[in-house]
């Protein structure tokens, strides 16, 4: 059996997943989003980032592990984080002084990775990384946080898709405005 390659992303209502200069300020967030995030990556056995995805979680999360005053649910992602594996997709990236980090020079390395044992892959933001596995047909699931916000431009979600045939196999509606879609291929 192979892993899955989940990628997960908020995206605004006309299909942007980042601002013209990458902000990200326009994503709504709260507890019930977040801890529906978590039942995810419960059952993902490593992280999946892009260059500048990576370069956000490095300079975050493990601060949060001795951060005073840290909440019980980020500290939890925080450990998970820390111990998981954390591919990271990069041409420039040489090397990496953070735990667990398997540095990847060609997207067409998730291809090996998908056959490795282990829980999903799930990849965590990182738009150019996500559009280059659209171009290899390898994201196996999408979990879509659909924001009510139009950006009007920015960095597309969807670019460079191949056509595949979607099943919605569950969807939440957050009291915020926000909306979880979550599809697979086929069906």
């Amino acid at each position: 059996m192979t892993r899955k390659l989940i990628s997960l992303m908020h995206v605004s209502l006309d299909g942007f997943c980042a601002g013209p200069k990458g902000e990200m300020d326009w994503i709504s967030l709260n507890d019930t989003i977040f801890a529906d995030v978590e039942t995810l990556i419960a059952r993902s056995g490593a992280a999946v980032y892009g260059r500048t995805t990576y370069g956000m979680m490095r300079g975050y999360w493990p601060k949060v592990l001795t951060r005073p005053g840290a909440g019980t649910r980020e500290l939890h992602h925080a450990q998970w984080v820390e111990a998981a594996p954390k591919h990271t997709f990069s041409r420039t990236l040489e090397g990496s002084d953070w735990n667990n980090v398997h540095l990847h020079k060609d997207a067409k390395a998730v291809l090996d990775l998908k056959q490795a044992p282990g829980g999903d892959l799930l990849i965590f933001g990182s738009p150019g990384l996500t559009h280059a596995f659209l171009a290899l047909d390898a994201i196996d699931e999408f979990w879509i946080n659909l924001n009510p916000v139009l950006l009007g431009q920015g960095v597309r979600y969807l670019d460079d898709a191949v056509k595949t045939k979607l099943t919605l196999v569950g969807q939440r509606a957050f009291d915020n405005g926000v909306i979880r879609l979550n599809y697979v291929k086929g069906h």
